[in-house]
């Protein structure tokens, strides 16, 4: 069906505008204005739980009634959440195209899981779904924080009333606050006058709503971002119990609690940066997962600087010079979590990067949130400063040592991303016109590749070592074994005929000596306890490395052009290939041939035969469907296509598409061990799960 959203010429009705109201015809109101209302109480609830936690931690004196009065306006406040949720469900499954955000991301021509995909896929919807995602964690808080609920929630209600304001869509004082979900589409103008919206009966002449993005139509959408905000609410509560133990004036009770929840956060994290890789490789013409995108930055510098938090925390509980650190980066996440929705949010990145959002209008509110945040981590932390502040005891061959050294490193790493995904902003809050780096992916593998080299090299030393002190002539003993079997592996896989570049052979040996330490510690057995979850999650961290040095030095396009017709340059006639339909022209190891054309909505899928040439007879390897979504109002986008094996994949995209000829030009690419890194990042993620579920396990049964 033809979309048709205002009608060639506007039909003016018969009577005053400006003195008398139009009387629309088909429009339902009711959900929008029950969804208002629902956002409304939801955000007052929130400030009034956030009051009455407050005055049951400072002043109930064994008075339950104030925090019985919190969760009832706690309870009330997730009520009201899951009805707004369940509300712009609704409008969007009915097609109500009189509201603007269905009619901005939603389609009829939509499958299902694309619909459920148009909850997300707007500011609007993505700050509901992450304030729905927290408050059913507070939730589960009600019932598990016990004599901490107070202080814990306290904070946990403040940051609801901050997100749920997201969804006001009131202005005060010229200030805009919030943007509804609710908002009419004949509302998004100043004046409707001279457009389709001075006709009572304008829906009749709206026959379909404006659909996705072409890039959002990938299943990924419908898993990616809601698992990264559950990741980012999940991150809220380990901020909480730190501000609640400086509340309570407990200083080391607080890490038990936390990190379960800080495991939790990691893991799902873990999976949403995984899945925002997956999707990147599948959909984007670039060939790989991660082109450090200011947005996919954004995401990274909080799972770092957890990672760190959580290695302080495990430090803090034997030796307590980490504590102030373990203050620090546990709640400093949750800002940088805040940090990254300014900067994907405020459209201060809208010319250096594709995912960010354009600016609605809620920047101040997006840094005032974040500013508050920081502001009530920065209080609480200086004022019990001599309380959690220990000398350092230096003691260099031992565990924790080197795990307080590599989880510095990381912070180091974090803010090295940090500020140069910032430069956007330094630009904006000073005037000046610094420039982001012209090859980003260089510059930062460049900058961040000693730091993974020092961190892989701390793991590896770490495996050695117990807690507290070692007897040195022991530890060097301990290295003989490791040290030698990874000068051979080294040499083997450098000169098996896997490229690596020489200015990684570093790298390469201290990941190869990190893997052979853990393999190790996994396999031999000694007096200590094996910490299990902890060497899976090691073990996935340097799989991972391995797998992105192996993949992305040995990567390689294979198509060049060997058809008679020229590319236009040197460049296109050495990376893509011309194909004219049926023709079969040989592309490094393969014989291809463009054999169909299917058209399916928007979209165009082109299959690309490969082919294997056996005793002078060809033999079909696989077919690759890449193609074009065309969008009439979104302009076009190139889906690429992928031959998964064991150990490679083969990657083709379409260039370019003709007719006269029917042709097409493709580009081919060969990424070798890709499947390791992709390996690596599960394993990291099931040892955060396992050791989450084995903390809750513990816990269940002392309890």
């Amino acid at each position: 069906m033809k979309r048709q959203i205002l009608p060639e010429k506007v039909i003016f009705v018969p009577f005053n505008h400006r003195t008398m109201p139009i009387q629309y015809i088909g429009e339902h109101l009711f959900p929008g204005q029950a969804g208002h209302f629902f956002v409304w109480l939801g955000f007052a609830t929130a400030l009034l739980a956030t009051v009455f936690y407050a005055l049951a931690h400072y002043r109930s004196k064994g008075n339950l009634t104030w925090l019985h009065s919190a969760r009832a306006f706690y309870l009330i406040h997730l009520f009201s959440l899951i009805m707004v949720a369940g509300l712009l469900y609704w409008l969007i499954f009915k097609h109500y195209y009189e509201y603007a955000y269905v009619w901005e991301y939603s389609s009829t021509d939509l499958s299902i899981k694309y619909i459920i995909s148009c909850f997300w896929a707007g500011q609007e919807g993505s700050f509901l779904v992450w304030a729905l995602a927290q408050a059913i964690i507070g939730g589960i808080l009600l019932r598990i924080a016990r004599n901490w609920e107070s202080p814990v929630m306290i904070t946990f209600s403040l940051s609801q009333a901050f997100i749920t304001s997201m969804l006001l869509g009131v202005e005060i004082l010229g200030i805009k606050i919030g943007s509804s979900p609710f908002k009419l589409l004949r509302e998004t103008l100043d004046t409707v006058q001279g457009t389709i919206f001075v006709l009572p009966d304008y829906l009749k002449h709206i026959s379909d709503g404006n659909g996705l993005n072409p890039l959002l139509e990938n299943i990924w959408m419908t898993i990616h971002p809601p698992v990264l905000f559950i990741g980012y609410a999940l991150a809220l509560v380990p901020f909480c119990y730190a501000i609640a133990s400086l509340l309570k004036k407990d200083y080391y009770t607080w890490i038990s609690r936390s990190f379960p929840w800080t495991l939790l956060a990691l893991l799902m994290l873990s999976a949403g940066i995984l899945l925002g890789g997956a999707w990147a490789y599948v959909s984007l013409t670039f060939g790989g997962f991660w082109s450090w995108d200011p947005v996919e930055n954004s995401s990274l510098v909080p799972w770092m600087t957890l990672v760190a938090a959580l290695h302080f925390m495990i430090i803090s509980r034997r030796q307590n010079y980490a504590l102030f650190l373990a203050y620090v980066f546990t709640p400093l996440t949750y800002v940088l979590v805040l940090y990254a929705s300014f900067l994907t949010r405020s459209g201060v990145l809208a010319d250096t990067s594709a995912h960010s959002f354009g600016d609605n209008g809620m920047s101040v509110q997006l840094l005032f949130f974040m500013l508050t945040f920081l502001l009530i981590m920065t209080i609480n932390i200086v004022g019990h400063l001599r309380k959690i502040t220990f000398p350092k005891k230096d003691v260099l061959l031992s565990r924790e040592f080197w795990m307080f050294i590599g989880s510095i490193i990381m912070v180091l790493a974090s803010f090295q991303i940090l500020f140069t995904t910032s430069i956007p902003v330094f630009n904006a809050l000073t005037g000046s016109d610094i420039a982001p780096p012209n090859d980003r992916v260089g510059f930062y593998n460049r900058w961040q590749m000693p730091y993974a080299l020092l961190i892989a090299g701390f793991i590896a030393f770490s495996q050695f070592l117990n807690y507290d002190s070692n007897d040195s002539g022991k530890f060097l003993r301990k290295l003989f074994l490791p040290v030698g079997i990874t000068l051979v592996v080294s040499f083997l896989v450098f000169f098996s005929g896997v490229v690596i570049r020489f200015n990684y052979l570093l790298f390469l040996f201290f990941i190869v000596f990190a893997l052979v330490a853990s393999l190790i510690n996994l396999i031999v057995k000694t007096s200590r306890q094996r910490n299990m979850p902890a060497i899976a999650t090691h073990l996935g961290f340097i799989l991972f490395l391995l797998g992105t040095l192996i993949t992305f030095s040995n990567s390689r396009t294979i198509s060049s052009n060997t058809s008679r017709y020229d590319l236009g340059n040197l460049r296109s006639n050495e990376e893509n290939l011309m194909l004219v339909k049926g023709d079969t022209l040989y592309m490094e190891g393969f014989y291809v041939v463009y054999s169909s054309q299917r058209k399916s909505g928007n979209t165009t899928a082109y299959g690309v035969d490969f082919l294997k040439k056996e005793g002078g007879k060809f033999r079909k390897a696989f077919t690759l469907h890449p193609s074009i979504n065309q969008h009439p109002r979104m302009g076009t986008v190139y889906n690429p296509d992928t031959r998964h094996y064991l150990n490679r994949d083969y990657y083709t995209y379409i260039s370019a598409v003709g007719n006269e000829p029917d042709y097409i030009v493709i580009k081919a690419i060969m990424n070798p061990y890709i499947n390791m890194l992709w390996a690596g990042c599960l394993l990291m993620g099931a040892g955060f799960g396992w050791a989450f579920f084995r903390r809750v396990r513990r816990r269940w049964i002392s309890s």
